[in-house]
């Protein structure tokens, strides 16, 4: 399938497999998988306890609010970002900088289990041409109607600085290989004349429990000097 596809750019190349979602997990076996999961930073996790502080009800609960603060940070030379426990990097796709996987998620969707996946994001960076945030988000969400005839897009706004960089947010849902999904696209400003793209997917069905996760990681993202 991706063969097929004529790719102008690296970051389109890195979208279009955002988008046709099955193609990336279908060539994956768990074995392939980078079993590297970044350490938890250890203040997180080896906090001194509070000799005031009134111990949990039990030891179940206790691990269930350990998992859900622990975070992870994960490095390359150009950013870092923080995500929660549990997400691993694995083989990036060609045209990708990094990408992570929810390791420890359970899917229900039959098809979604088909195709093994498991909910993701990938990072690109491209060049703007001399075009504005806005004008870029225009020019993806055009190239996606090309490629997807049932995308549909459900929001498109300029967000919160990040890395005291503009951004924008397209959120989209479509369905490929008989699962719905839910894609989140950060469009970053860089340094220069470059633009950094989140794409974070998952089932739609899971977007409630992913959404803030999602908005999160792409708030955390920060480049190195």
């Amino acid at each position: 399938m991706k063969n097929k596809i004529v790719i102008i750019s690296l970051i389109i190349f890195a979208i279009v497999l955002a988008v046709l979602i099955g193609v990336y997990f279908i060539k994956q076996d768990k074995s392939a998988v980078n079993p590297k999961e970044i350490t938890a930073q250890e203040n997180q996790n080896n906090a001194p306890a509070n000799k005031n502080e009134a111990p949990p009800k039990n030891q179940n609960e206790n691990n269930q609010i350990s998992a859900e603060q622990a975070q992870n940070k994960m490095v390359t030379d150009e950013f870092e970002v923080i995500v929660p426990a549990g997400w691993i990097q694995t083989a990036p796709a060609i045209g990708t900088s990094l990408m992570a996987v929810n390791s420890n998620e359970n899917i229900n969707d039959p098809a979604a289990q088909k195709i093994n996946f498991k909910s993701y994001f990938a990072i690109s960076r491209d060049v703007l041409q001399g075009k504005t945030i806005d004008e870029y988000s225009q020019t993806v969400k055009n190239f996606l109607q090309q490629i997807v005839s049932n995308v549909i897009f459900t929001k498109n706004q300029n967000i919160a600085a990040i890395n005291g960089k503009s951004a924008n947010a397209i959120e989209a849902e479509m369905s490929q290989q008989g699962v719905d999904f839910k894609v989140l696209m950060a469009i970053i400003r860089g340094e220069g004349d470059y633009v950094w793209v989140f794409s974070f997917n998952t089932t739609k069905n899971a977007w409630d429990k992913y959404k803030e996760i999602f908005y999160n990681i792409a708030n955390s993202f920060r480049l190195k000097k």
